[in-house]
């Protein structure tokens, strides 16, 4: 579909298997493999039907089947949009579209109809009838040992190739970090414009579900709409005994993982802390909502869809985004009901992300502790067998442009911990190339002298979490 869309050498082509709309695929199965779907393309109104009608008025076949996963609705509606442009080139003999009976396969009437095209158009004699042919064994089919020239031979793969397009890209980041009073207040805007970060307009009330009694503390229950269709459940723990101060808690897994009694939620609220603990779109009780007919297990890590972070590809709109919007709205919600003298935020492991996006666009949150929070997005790039749970926080085009280090330098001086630095696999490391991401953040806060409101560590944090020193104040 896109060699003939691009191609002016293609004079016939018929796409089988394939064809549908956006429009249908996202109400039935959701996006497919990542090579389907173009950076922004939906962002920049590329539909499937496009592929089809910028070919005009050579010769076309759409070939479907009416059970195929590729919605057969779509493929009618877009045949039906794709028909009209041939009609005002006066060709209509020469777009067509063939449908059986059939799952995502090919049949025998849609190949002897493919046979028959290919012969009127390119003016090829013969039988459009299907012939039994002999198929070649493996063996006569395999010329190299393994069958693949890259692992026979040796060569590189897609992840070399990209793994060199990221870091030549880098190199560009790199001389940029070099101005930080020019770069940072630019990392900013970037990182607004490419995650598609929207401000949150204000706060609706939040609806009050119950209330839990424990020593020292209460639990309420609460939702409150968030920036689409959609609310956001969340927990409010309140200490008998305030300090005055809110932490918003993120988790991955959502907000009941530590909530039960002894859990990381009652550690900061038994030292006077006001939490509030959410479910962020596609986690807790909002983790149902997800497509996953594409999984991964790599290894030893959980198979996670990649469906809703293709949909973020092609709209322009990143989960981490929507979800730093969220906290954002959140944040305005502690800020105007309990009118706290500092928010803090913790975020685990891959929601770090999030909050270094929200802390770095909402100026209420005035701390922030990242555990156990990957290094950068670069470390996940080019890592070969990266965590794939690690790919919903990533933002699609960032790499050579910004990174987390560069929205954690932006905090400077509020307060950062970041304890348990990982790599792209989610392993502890010490690398070079990490010590580079994290000496972006160091000299950030060494500029404005603010050294000492920045700690990193690989020792338990909750020993340094509540004794980070106050922020300083720079002439």
């Amino acid at each position: 579909a896109y060699l003939a869309a691009l191609d002016e050498r293609i004079y016939a082509a018929a796409p089988e298997a394939y064809i549908t709309s956006f429009e249908r695929l996202l109400q039935t199965i959701g996006p497919q493999d990542a090579e389907q779907n173009l950076y922004h393309g939906l962002r920049n109104m590329i539909d499937h039907a496009d592929f089809l009608t910028v070919r005009a008025p050579m010769p076309t076949l759409l070939i479907t089947t009416s059970s195929d996963f590729f919605s057969i609705q779509g493929a009618r509606e877009t045949a039906a949009e794709v028909a009209r442009i041939y009609e005002a080139y006066g060709k209509e003999d020469h777009f067509g579209m063939v449908e059986d009976f059939g799952k995502h396969e090919s049949t025998q009437k849609n190949r002897e109809a493919m046979y028959a095209f290919f012969q009127h158009h390119l003016q090829n004699p013969g039988n459009p009838e299907d012939e039994q042919v002999a198929i070649p064994d493996d063996d006569e089919l395999r010329v190299t040992p393994t069958g693949q020239l890259a692992t026979s031979f040796g060569g590189e793969t897609v992840f070399h190739l990209n793994r060199k397009e990221a870091e030549q890209r880098m190199e560009a980041l790199r001389l940029a970090r070099r101005d930080p009073e020019r770069h940072l207040p630019e990392v900013l805007k970037t990182a607004r414009e490419l995650s598609g970060y929207r401000e949150p307009s204000g706060v609706q009330e939040p609806v009050y579900t119950g209330r839990i009694r424990r020593d020292g503390y209460v639990i309420e229950k609460y939702f409150v709409p968030g920036e689409g269709d959609y609310v956001i459940p969340y927990l409010l723990l309140i200490p008998d005994r305030p300090n005055g101060k809110a932490l918003i808690y993120l988790h991955p897994s959502g907000k009941a993982s530590e909530a039960e009694p002894g859990g990381e939620l009652e550690g900061f609220v038994s030292r006077g802390f006001t939490v509030l603990a959410p479910d962020m779109v596609g986690t807790g009780e909002l983790g149902g909502g997800e497509m996953a007919n594409y999984t991964t297990r790599v290894r030893e890590y959980e198979p996670v869809s990649f469906d809703v972070w293709t949909l973020g590809v092609l709209t322009g709109r990143s989960i981490t985004a929507v979800r730093a919007s969220d906290v954002a709205r959140l944040v305005l919600l502690l800020k105007s009901t309990y009118e706290p003298v500092e928010i803090y935020g913790v975020a685990r492991q891959r929601m770090a992300p999030v909050l270094l996006h929200a802390a770095a666009f909402e100026p209420l949150i005035d701390a922030v502790a990242l555990l156990e929070p990957y290094a950068s997005y670069r470390a996940v790039v080019t890592e070969r067998f990266y965590d794939p749970g690690f790919h919903i926080g990533t933002v699609a085009g960032s790499i050579g442009v910004y990174d987390l280090p560069d929205l954690a330098a932006s905090l400077a001086p509020k307060k950062l911990l970041m304890a348990g630095v990982t790599d792209g696999a989610g392993n502890a490391a010490d690398s070079d190339e990490i010590q580079d991401d994290l000496s972006v953040i160091r000299k950030a806060y060494k500029r404005v002298g603010a050294a000492d409101a920045l700690k990193i560590t690989n020792r338990n944090y909750m020993d340094h979490i509540f004794v980070v020193p106050g922020r300083q104040r720079v002439q």
